[in-house]
């Protein structure tokens, strides 16, 4: 059975309304129960009335827009088993992986690249977890549910996304509701469950037509699964409870737009089999401000401009969802302000953004030890760390991106950025009132030398330059080349989970490094992309040269978990492709990843081995039937200290099938990992008190079933 907090470890910092934990039965009379209200309705219906299809992740590379290295898709249009977040629906694109630690939370994986090395855009906003471990990653508390469309950006393909962004860049975007003649309100509704971990969802939103250009929207969801079985039958502590709630205001006329956002994601009870530390609550709340402009000012044609506010609070405990009395306790907080402005330039052949960005981001967090009711009472004296020691990283950025058309057939895209960044720790030196023992300075000089004696500033400069060029009407090649800076984050800079007593260092101490250099990346990526109706293809290589790459070392010191600058390289292939004969639709994909260590001539960790996968689908008037191989090689060449040793490979087969009951609605089931195999991923991460390694077994056979419906 799944563990509940105990009564006196009741978080009550942030209260809300509580829905009811739905039992096995109750979830399956609710599908069950849409399914019979709709049956009615599918059998009324006309047989000439146009079926309600969705268009397929397994295909997703043919269905997309797909530009050079970057494509997109609709997340309402996907088939397959209910996700628990954005991070596990990426696990579905090629060239995406994921580094589990439960059920909920799956950190991406783009191109060798993770955490701040990728940038998350959540219609304009951009949040950084609550957890120094990364139980919360953006992906985690993006607003997946009101989403219309999702951008993945593998490289460093624009200037215009942010400071970062090395690895690649994943927008979620969305657009005003359009109404029908004489109808006002429209919406979704959506269920689903999966037999494995007993997950159940339910979920919806609406659209309101206010009049004059003004529109409502709201939506809501709600998540609950138990532990999920792995292969063979080994339990893995992956449960989790999670709410997401979201409501706008927006106008839309003939030349602009504007929309007011309001949003909560909850996610509480969170296990964790990959970590020594569960979390009974993360809070994230977000608030943005959105726009656009078209105007008629010579060259300049538009102007759009975003104001935002993430807030995540966030708890982590290894006592409260483990049945112990005391331990270990973890509140935390961060807090990003952020805004751009663009301006849209057409001059003829070129076109042109030129903008202003801005980000700061704030995060504190305190460990603190000792009985159940006196942590969560955040006792000073019970402070054994100032983890996150109140550090700010603001980043304000000018760029330029132009993008000129050389012929008919050719197309350069350039573009130039420049990010003013500045760095503090208020908490650097103490906090009043807590022991004097855990002052992250004298951590931080009796590592690295150095301390937080003011802020720390950079001055980072990028660049890119692509071209591409139509060899047919189908078919075209492209060739990129940039150069990107990223700055250290908080736990590279900052974290300080350790004490020095007489100038010796606890051991198992996890230090940031306040002087930290900036990575550099110089890419450079050619492919070819080949789009018809019946058939296509695509082929990346890429090579990414990295100076002062950010290592997380844990191998230089025994015991310790320290930041220094290396060189290193990334190189990869990417492979994909489709071909449809008849009712059969045929697509595969493949992703290779090459990591080194240039400086200790050693593999970089956390580097996926060669994956992809194989599918076949079959479509019959409603009906739609299909099979996929998911496959890993074996990886050999890791990090002994983070990677947890070599991993096999493995392949798994899916099962799956929709059905469209009338032009409303969508039935869809299936069955993942049908042979129930016990397998890993070789990613995968280093628990927050120790540096062993927990390599989380992912789910065995698993039936779904979900409907999905609009009105």
């Amino acid at each position: 059975m799944r563990p509940r907090r105990m009564r006196w470890a009741r978080v009550t910092r942030h209260q809300g309304t509580e829905l009811m934990n739905y039992s096995t039965l109750t979830r399956l009379s609710v599908t069950a129960a849409l399914l019979c209200s709709l049956a009615p309705a599918a059998f009324a219906q006309d047989a000439d009335e146009t079926a309600f299809t969705l268009d397929p992740i397994y295909l997703i590379l043919e269905r997309a827009k797909t530009k050079a290295a970057s494509y997109e898709f609709s997340p309402k249009q996907v088939e397959g088993a209910p996700v628990a977040d954005a991070g596990e629906l990426l696990d579905r694109v090629p060239g995406v992986s994921i580094n589990r630690m439960g059920g909920h939370a799956a950190d991406i994986v783009i191109r060798g690249q993770q955490a701040d090395q990728i940038n998350v855009i959540d219609a304009g906003s951009v949040s950084f977890g609550g957890c120094p471990n990364r139980m919360d990653p953006p992906t985690s508390s993006a607003a997946l549910a009101r989403a219309d469309r999702i951008i993945v950006e593998r490289g460093y393909s624009s200037v215009t996304n942010g400071p970062g962004g090395t690895g690649g860049t994943v927008k979620l975007e969305r657009d005003a509701p359009e109404f029908e003649e004489g109808k006002r309100i429209s919406g979704t509704l959506s269920t689903g469950y999966t037999d494995n971990g007993n997950r159940f969802e339910i979920g919806g939103n609406i659209s309101v037509d206010l009049g004059g250009g003004f529109y409502m929207e709201a939506s809501g969801e709600y998540k609950d699964a138990d532990n999920y079985d792995a292969g063979g039958g080994r339990e893995e502590r992956t449960a989790f409870t999670s709410r997401a709630t979201g409501l706008t205001f927006g106008y839309k006329g003939e030349s602009g737009e504007i929309a007011l956002d309001i949003e909560r994601n909850k996610a509480e009870d969170v296990l964790f089999s990959g970590a020594s530390m569960d979390s009974p609550l993360s809070d994230a709340k977000v608030y943005r401000l959105r726009g656009g402009l078209d105007v008629d000012m010579g060259s300049l044609k538009r102007i759009e401009a975003s104001i935002y506010r993430s807030d995540i609070y966030h708890i982590m405990d290894n006592f409260s969802l483990r049945g112990l009395p005391m331990g270990g306790y973890v509140p935390s907080d961060s807090v990003t302000d952020g805004g751009k402005i663009e301006g849209q330039f057409d001059f003829g052949a070129t076109t042109a953004k030129l903008g202003v960005d801005y980000r700061s981001n704030n995060r504190r967090a305190i460990n603190y030890m000792g009985p159940a009711a006196v942590v969560e009472a955040e006792t000073p004296g019970a402070a054994r760390y100032l983890m996150w020691p109140d550090t700010t990283i603001s980043q304000t950025g000018l760029y330029l991106e132009t993008e000129t058309a050389l012929s008919a057939k050719t197309t350069l895209k350039g573009g130039l950025r420049y990010d003013h960044v500045r760095a503090t720790a208020g908490w650097a030196d103490g906090l009043e009132g807590y022991p004097p023992s855990i002052v992250p300075n004298d951590l931080y000089d009796a590592v690295y030398g150095n301390i937080y004696d003011g802020a720390y500033t950079e001055d980072n400069f990028g660049a890119l330059l692509r071209l591409e060029h139509e060899l047919s009407a189908t078919t075209k090649v492209f060739a990129g080349l940039s150069r990107s800076v990223r700055t250290g984050d908080a736990n590279e800079r900052s974290i300080a989970r350790g004490t020095v007593i007489d100038g010796v260092v606890s051991a198992n101490a996890w230090v940031g490094d306040p002087g930290i250099d900036p990575e550099k990346h110089l890419q450079f990526d050619v492919g070819i992309e080949t789009s018809t109706e019946t058939w296509g293809y695509t082929a990346t290589v890429y090579v990414d040269r990295v100076n002062d790459y950010i290592l997380r070392d844990q191998f230089s010191m025994p015991g310790m978990t320290l930041y220094r600058n290396i060189d290193a390289d990334l190189a990869g292939v990417e492979l994909s492709g489709y071909w449809r004969s008849g009712n059969w639709e045929f697509a595969g994909d493949a992703t290779y990843t090459y990591g080194e260590n240039r400086d200790d001539d050693r593999a970089l960790a956390q580097i996926p081995p060669l994956e992809g996968s194989l599918s076949a689908i079959y479509n019959m008037d409603d009906w739609r039937f299909g099979g996929r191989v998911n496959f890993a090689a074996a990886q050999h060449r890791y990090d002994a200290s983070r990677d947890g040793g070599p991993t096999p490979g493995y392949a798994t087969l899916d099962l799956f099938g929709s059905y469209a009951l009338n032009d409303k609605a969508q039935l869809i089931a299936g069955v993942d990992n049908v042979l129930d195999k016990a397998y890993a991923k070789h990613l995968s991460r280093t628990n927050v008190f120790d540096t062993e390694v927990e390599r989380v077994m992912e789910p065995g056979r698993s039936v779904y079933v979900k409907l999905e419906a609009k009105f």
